[in-house]
């Protein structure tokens, strides 16, 4: 069974910070790591494969994670993937070893007028799952991430985005994001389900 783990960028960093500055990743075997940066509408990556194996990259839908586009990035190998607006990035590691890789996002003028644009109010944390149980979450317009047990998903999110869980089919409204929370923040999910099941 394959493990989703969620990486999410504040990219100011990479556009205006060194030349060629990359970061450097491994995908352990038979799981997907999905990239996003949820300050652009689109934005495109370099990636160098240093693994011995194909990497799998593909771009999906941040509502429905339906594939966009896709391709195979064969070993020791290097491609410039574009992906597009309300979308993220996902790379899929299909065997039993480890897979290395570099990447980094381009510079691009249309991104950072971007940047100028969506610079509207918004909160960087942490959504911590601190059960052993996976939480399905739902946040409108970002996407639908399932939470693994006992780890930490980074978000950006504008105030008054909301946070649900989807229990048994039903959405509940589990936060709506404030100027309250503090930048870094680390939230408890399981604390946060509990609070909203109490009002009902």
């Amino acid at each position: 069974m394959k493990k989703t783990i969620t990486l999410f960028f504040l990219i100011t960093s990479f556009v205006y910070g060194q030349k060629d500055e990359r970061s450097k990743l491994l995908i352990p075997p038979k799981q997907i790591i999905r990239i996003d940066y949820p300050l652009f509408k689109d934005f495109k990556v370099k990636i160098w494969n240093k693994s011995r194996l194909d990497i799998h990259i593909s771009s999906r839908s941040r509502k429905t994670d339906s594939l966009n586009s896709s391709l195979i990035l064969e070993k020791n190998s290097i491609s410039i993937f574009e992906v597009n607006q309300g979308m993220y990035l996902q790379l899929e590691n299909k065997y039993l070893s480890i897979l290395r890789l570099e990447f980094t996002l381009l510079k691009s003028n249309s991104l950072a007028r971007n940047i100028k644009k969506n610079l509207t109010p918004q909160r960087a944390f942490y959504l911590e799952n601190n059960t052993s149980q996976t939480i399905p979450l739902k946040i409108p317009g970002v996407m639908s991430p399932n939470l693994a047990p006992y780890s930490r998903s980074g978000v950006d999110l504008l105030n008054g985005q909301e946070v649900y869980i989807d229990l048994k089919g039903k959405d509940i409204l589990i936060l709506t994001v404030t100027k309250d929370i503090p930048h870094g923040a680390r939230i408890d999910v399981a604390d946060l389900i509990n609070k909203a099941l109490n009002q009902y």
